[in-house]
């Protein structure tokens, strides 16, 4: 026999709060309830009720043998609740949630909108057992406070328990979802319900399946709340929580950072791999990309973004960057984008930059275009609005954004190739992009050693701006350590991105 999770033996009034049983409190609703419907059953007479009826009810027709499976849904409540409160409490917990969610629901209506239906037949064709029982059941049960109908909601709470339950076999689900639409059908099938209260249970349990679980529940791959690019972060800590409905704006949570790296010792590997490696040559920018894509697969919390005040993590490792056509004033911009895969290494993200730099240079990317003919449109304020409406909710349509970078992880600009220094760029509210990188020229500084002498070192600048919300200062500062350390010691990056160091 099956052990049930907890030892209900040592329960007690004295523990009852306790971690290990508070999950019986949920009880208390029905106590509550039951003294709540008396009020409503027994003091609200019917003259006061709105008669519920629709033409739906006129085409089922009265069948007493429902009664069956009307009745067996005591059967279904106790079993389920006292399964679940012995084996799966989880199971317990969330039918209860949506159970006591009813019965709010329902009590407030019944009595702003107290119900009543003359649906109930006067007298019975057939005298049989079914019929008997159906007497029992209408002499003891007022035809008022029907709508929305409990015995259907009840069963829709209890059966999506069942169904979301990870421990019970598929052919007992079938059986227990088949047994559960019996019951909720069966209460047109005795005139105990309307069709409108059933409707009303449905609206009532779909409504509350949103509230109380609605981020739990997935469509295909996703759950409500996940978007195209990022998975909704449902466990962070409160204080992360918070701050993006505190500052909402990406540009007033900026860190700015500054790193100086050693790349001597990068120069020398890169030169000697250029030699055994003609027609695959690798450049520092390469090197500052592969540093940073591999920094955020072994440091998730860099791959963040918040959006809409809610904190993902984004789905993909990407990193962005401009491309001059051409080396002149009237040259245009265009926008490269490489995705990284688990299997990528400095080679392949080398090589990834060198086929967009080259694609650049010929084409325009797919944002340009769709660009390009944007800016054909009248109505410029009115699709800017539009614009942000959709890129806030992350409905942009994927043409429009397809090489966007700041839908990236990070995006760089390479401003030592220009001959320019490092400096501060802010990050942007559209978008996702939570870290920008500026790589400057390489240097050549002098450092005054403790014991007098003087040690040269050839460095390389580079500038983080990054969203401080998204971690803290411990994470970040460890990050950006490990981003120095790879680009110091790129033989690191010839492994795998998820490889750890």
């Amino acid at each position: 026999m099956k052990k049930p999770v907890v030892d209900y033996r040592k329960l007690r009034l004295s523990n009852i709060t306790s971690k290990e049983y508070r999950h019986l409190l949920l009880l208390l609703g029905w106590v509550v309830y039951f003294f709540m419907y008396f009020v409503t059953e027994r003091l609200i007479p019917e003259s006061k009720c709105h008669v519920v009826h629709s033409v739906v009810d006129d085409l089922i027709p009265f069948n007493e043998y429902f009664v069956l499976f009307y009745v067996s849904w005591y059967l279904f409540m106790i079993w389920s609740l006292l399964a679940f409160v012995l084996y799966d409490i989880k199971s317990f917990v969330r039918a209860q949630k949506i159970v006591i969610g009813m019965q709010i629901i329902a009590v407030i209506t019944y009595i702003v909108w107290p119900s009543v239906q003359f649906l109930r037949p006067t007298s019975f064709e057939h005298d049989n057992f079914c019929t008997w029982l159906l007497g029992i059941i209408y002499s003891a049960d007022t035809p008022t406070g029907v709508c929305p109908s409990l015995h259907v909601g009840y069963t829709l709470a209890v059966l999506s328990a069942w169904l979301t339950a990870g421990n019970v076999k598929i052919w007992k689900k079938i059986l227990i979802t088949c047994w559960g639409f019996m019951i909720c059908i069966s209460v047109c099938f005795v005139k105990q319900h309307s069709y409108t209260d059933v409707w009303a249970a449905l609206v009532m349990y779909v409504f509350l399946e949103l509230l109380l679980f609605g981020k739990d529940i997935k469509l295909g791959k996703r759950k409500i709340g996940d978007r195209r690019d990022g998975t909704q972060l449902r466990d962070i800590d409160a204080m992360h929580y918070i701050m993006p409905l505190m500052y909402p704006n990406r540009c007033d949570n900026e860190a700015y950072m500054k790193l100086a790296v050693d790349i001597s010792g990068t120069e020398e590997y890169i030169r000697e791999y250029n030699k055994s490696h003609p027609d695959n040559r690798i450049a520092i920018f390469d090197v500052v990309i592969a540093a940073a894509m591999k920094m955020l697969r072994l440091r998730p919390q860099m791959n963040r973004f918040i959006a809409n005040q809610t904190m993902y993590q984004r789905n993909n490792i990407t990193a962005a960057f401009t491309v001059k056509k051409e080396f002149r004033d009237e040259g245009d911009e265009t926008l490269a984008r490489i995705v990284a895969d688990d299997t990528d290494n400095l080679e392949s993200i080398s090589r990834k930059v060198r086929e967009q730099i080259a694609f650049c240079k010929t084409q325009n990317d797919e944002s340009t275009e769709a660009m390009n003919f944007i800016k054909k449109l009248p109505c410029k304020h009115f699709i800017g609005a539009v614009a942000r409406f959709l890129d806030k909710h992350g409905w942009m349509p994927q043409s429009v954004i397809a090489t966007d970078p700041y839908q990236c992880s990070v995006v760089l600009t390479n401003l030592g190739s220009l001959g320019m220094d490092i400096g501060y760029h802010h990050l942007m509210n559209w978008g996702t992009n939570s870290i920008f990188v500026i790589v400057g020229t390489k240097k050549n500084r002098t450092y005054l050693n403790q014991d007098g002498t003087v040690t040269t070192k050839r460095e390389l600048d580079l500038a983080f701006t990054i969203d401080e919300r998204i971690s803290d200062g411990f994470y970040y500062a460890r990050s950006m350590k490990m981003v120095k350390m790879l680009i110091e010691n790129p033989e690191l990056m010839e492994k795998t991105l998820p490889e750890d160091l």
